[in-house]
């Protein structure tokens, strides 16, 4: 699945950044890749460049992930490793050049973000009442964080190209130490479908808001642009 992403400059939605999410096999798991980057025009207001892959049983218990992020002036390379309930992580940053290593137990049924949005997925969530709050537990720097999503209502949404989709309207708690504001929910839509395709994201950053739409997804070696996602309903 492949996003634009773009970012609010005070009347006016700017181009920002692109993305992409991706699924393959490794030794009988899953492997996710996630990886996002802004547009290098850009890079004088806010840099930033992510590379996450994530490894997860076909039964849905996390393996490992490794994440390389560059903020700004910010950098970090980190692996986290899940062993008999607990997380082993090693962390190399501009904050710890050397290297800090740290294990530290984590709540059952818990995940890091990437694994999350595939968990997410994984849930039906057109047969969740409206409203009903679901608790997803993520795993990150050091500890264990709890937030809660809600399916709002039915919604017909139309992309920057024009084209329609059929959608559950979603929200999501963030996290403290994300990029993301620690005071405002996140907004998703994804398909109204089994396959709950992310189509579109609404959130506030640190330094505004922003939109991240997909154009574009492949099923094996078979590409389709995002016209055949609403034909798909």
């Amino acid at each position: 699945m492949k996003y634009y992403a773009y970012y609010n400059l005070g009347a006016i939605w700017v181009k920002a950044g692109e993305g992409s999410f991706s699924v393959g096999e490794e030794d009988g798991n899953y492997v996710f890749t996630v990886k996002a980057n802004n547009l290098p025009v850009l890079n004088r207001l806010y840099r930033l460049q992510t590379n996450h892959q994530a490894t997860m049983t076909k039964d849905l218990k996390p393996v490992s992930l490794t994440a390389s992020v560059v903020e700004n002036k910010n950098w970090s390379d980190e692996k986290y490793t899940y062993k008999e309930g607990r997380i082993h992580r090693h962390i190399k940053s501009n904050v710890y050049p050397e290297g800090k290593d740290t294990v530290y137990a984590h709540t059952p049924c818990s995940w890091d973000i990437i694994n999350a949005v595939y968990i997410a997925r994984n849930k039906d969530l057109r047969s969740v009442p409206m409203g009903q709050q679901i608790p997803f537990y993520l795993n990150f720097n050091d500890s264990t964080h709890t937030v809660y999503g809600q399916v709002l209502k039915r919604e017909r949404i139309t992309n920057k190209e024009g084209q329609e989709f059929d959608c559950l309207k979603c929200t999501v708690t963030t996290a403290p130490g994300t990029i993301f504001s620690d005071d405002k929910l996140t907004y998703f839509w994804v398909t109204d479908c089994p396959r709950q395709i992310p189509v579109l994201v609404e959130s506030h950053i640190s330094i505004g808001s922003i939109k991240i739409f997909l154009y574009d997804y492949k099923e094996g070696e078979i590409t389709k642009k995002t016209p055949a996602l609403s034909q798909s309903q």
